[in-house]
């Protein structure tokens, strides 16, 4: 009989243990009704009845939480993916693109021109 007793008292204790670590940790958009500190306290002051109240009416499941948020994973965010628009660039950064391309492309020919003249008067 005491084993029962035992084994009833730490199943207990594990719940109610489990009820407040869950109540400390879950996302604050979840917690219904009370404060997050009013629920563990409720739930440390009246260990069995607080934590039945607290999954009966405190914690919102997961499916509420996925349908008032409207998307269920970052890609389906509008924030989270960039725009598909093109950045529209003035007039000025593509001018200053292709002068800078035109410059890169003139220096790699001249390095190209100087490297046939230095073997030429090596041969």
């Amino acid at each position: 009989m005491i084993q029962l007793l035992v084994a009833g008292a730490v199943a207990l204790l594990a719940f109610v243990v489990f009820t407040v670590v869950d109540t400390a940790t879950i996302s604050a958009s979840r917690i219904r009704a009370l404060n997050r500190v009013v629920w563990i306290l409720l739930e440390l002051v009246l260990p069995i009845l607080g934590a039945v109240l607290w999954f009966a009416l405190g914690r919102a499941g997961a499916r509420s939480q996925a349908s008032r948020s409207g998307y269920r994973g970052p890609e389906d965010d509008p924030g989270f993916v960039p725009s598909a628009r093109p950045v529209s660039r003035t007039r000025t950064d593509k001018e200053r693109d292709d002068a800078t391309l035109r410059q890169l492309e003139q220096q790699l020919l001249n390095s190209d021109e100087d490297g046939r003249d230095s073997d030429r008067g090596h041969r």
